[in-house]
Order: structure tokens, then sequence, then C-alpha cells
């Protein structure tokens, strides 16, 4: 019972901040151009504040002593190489290939997958989530303009690829993060508190402004990709990653990372690319916004049996 109620404690306010999202919409409080607004500030600006503290204030030389960021690179790596093989398989339009890839292999680790690390470790206890954050996003984001421009027909340059990734604000904050904590360098409280009160309200904001993107029309047209995505990025993806890094000996916080990692729901920059590179922006909205709902229900679960069987 006491593992029941830590897990439901763990999602039951991330849907309440999606029921919220989903009445202000509703009642038209809230419309599309403010949602995307919103967005943007989550991105460019308490987002990476969020990443930039937790990493700032980590123990990284423990972090390193173990191959575990190792592995999970090459988790990655492998779902990349094996949705890439099975996605042209079902899915017959280019259009909708690079945004069914990234659904499946890339995931809203950072906005969805911090506040359920909080909740589990604490907010004081973020840094090996972060680090993890800081490997993926860069790993992430060549896989991922590399299958996007693929399906669009374009040459993949390099140049532009590293540019795209050293503007990231996520990228920049962790690495402020890093340059902070190596060279042990403490912030007065004048710049340190406004930091800790922007980075406060990220996760709260970012599950309302999820809550307010569903479309049941979208939803409809796209229900076939919605049940294979889902079903991969919710379900087999985590079971086969999580048990793997079980069988490898891993325990207590390194599986929870790995299970929000790699269990968490479909990343909100996939909409955002997908209407960059004339992709099926669509489907990618309507994805990131089940995947977001559906993932409560399957983190749930997977908090719940990790925590009866004593590996968290």
């Amino acid at each position: 019972m006491q593992n029941l109620l830590l897990a439901f404690s763990v999602v039951a306010p991330l849907m309440v901040y999606m029921l919220v999202g989903a009445a202000l919409r509703k009642a038209n409080v809230v419309d599309a151009s403010v949602l995307r607004g919103a967005n943007s500030i989550i991105f460019y600006v308490t987002l990476p504040l969020m990443c930039y503290r937790a990493v700032a204030s980590s123990d990284l030389a423990a972090m390193f002593d173990t191959p575990f960021l190792l592995y999970m690179a090459l988790g990655i790596l492998i779902i990349f190489t094996l949705t890439a093989l099975l996605v042209p398989v079902f899915c017959k339009e280019n259009r909708r290939r690079g945004v069914m890839m990234l659904s499946i292999f890339r995931s809203n680790d950072a906005i969805f997958g911090l506040p359920v690390a909080a909740a589990l470790l604490g907010e004081n206890n973020l840094g090996l989530m972060s680090i993890g954050i800081s490997l993926c996003i860069p790993l992430y984001s060549i896989l991922s303009v590399a299958a996007m421009e693929h399906y669009r027909g374009e040459r993949i340059r390099f140049g532009q690829l590293l540019l795209r990734l050293l503007r990231n604000p996520i990228v920049i904050g962790c690495v402020a993060g890093f340059a902070v904590n190596l060279l042990n360098i403490e912030l007065p409280a004048i710049l340190q508190k406004p930091i800790d009160g922007l980075a406060a309200v990220t996760s709260p904001l970012a599950f309302v402004l999820m809550g307010g993107t569903i479309s049941f029309a979208a939803v409809r047209r796209n229900r076939a990709a919605i049940t294979v995505v889902s079903l991969l990025r919710l379900l087999i993806v985590p079971l086969v990653v999580v048990g793997s890094f079980l069988l490898l000996g891993f325990r207590g916080e390194f599986i929870v990372v790995t299970l929000i990692i790699f269990g968490a729901p479909v990343a909100m920059v996939t909409y955002n690319m997908a209407v960059t590179m004339a992709a099926d922006d669509e489907l990618a909205g309507t994805l990131v916004a089940v995947t977001s709902v559906l993932s409560i229900v399957t983190m749930f679960f997977f908090i719940f049996a990790l925590k009866e069987f004593a590996f968290i």
C-alpha cells in the first residue's frame, strides 16, 4: 500500500496540472498563441535554469565512477537504429516518417523527466538526472536532425548541426552548471534566488501547457500512429531498457534515471522540428499531447512495480 501511495503521489500532481491546462483552453482563457509563447519561456528560460541548478550542485566525480552514462548512450543509439529500420515498414509517407522516428526514440526527458525525478529523489538530488539529460540532448539532437533531414531529402551539414547544438538553451544551461561546479563558484544571493525561483516554475507550467494542447479531432485522424508510438515509446522501450539495466546490476537512482529517460513521453521538440522542417506537425503535436497523458498512467505502474521489488 505504501508503494502504491508513493507512485500515486508522484503522478497525481501532474494529472492536476494537465487538467488545469485543459480547463483553461476549454474556457477560452488561453489560446494557441498564448500556449506557444509560454512554451518558449520554458524552453529558453526556466528549463535551462533548472538544469543549470541541478548540475551546479551535483557531485560530478561520483557520477562518472560507473559506466552508466556510456550504457545509456549505447541504449539511445541502439533504439535509434532499430527505429530507423522499423518505421519505413509501417509508415509510407516521408512527411510522417521523420516524426514517427523522433516520437519513438526521443523522449521528453527534461520537461517531463525532471519533475518525476524530483518527486522520487527529491529536489536536491537531481544531479545524475541532469547530467544524463546533458548527455542525451546533444545525442538526441544529432540523431533527430539526421532523421528529419533524411526524410526531407536534404544533405546534413555538420557545421549547421554543431551550431544548432551549441545554441540549444538546455545545453547552454548544463554547460554553465558544469563550469560553476568544476570551478567551485558560488553565486551571490541576488542571482541565485531568481534562478531558484524561475527553475521552480518549470514543472507546473509545462504540464499546464501540455493539458491545453490536446485536440480530439487530431487524435481520431491519427489513431493508428498514436497506438504504435504509444506502445513502443511508453511500454516496450522502457520495459526492455530498464530490464537490461537491472540485469547489469544497477539499482536505486540509476534505475529512476533510466526509467525516466527511456519511458518519458514524446519530446515536445518533435513538434517544433516538424513545423520548421516541413514534416507532419499535426501528427507531431498530437503524439506529444497524447503520450504525455498516457505516460502518467504507465509511469505510475512502472514506479509501483519497481518499488514493490525494491529496485528503486
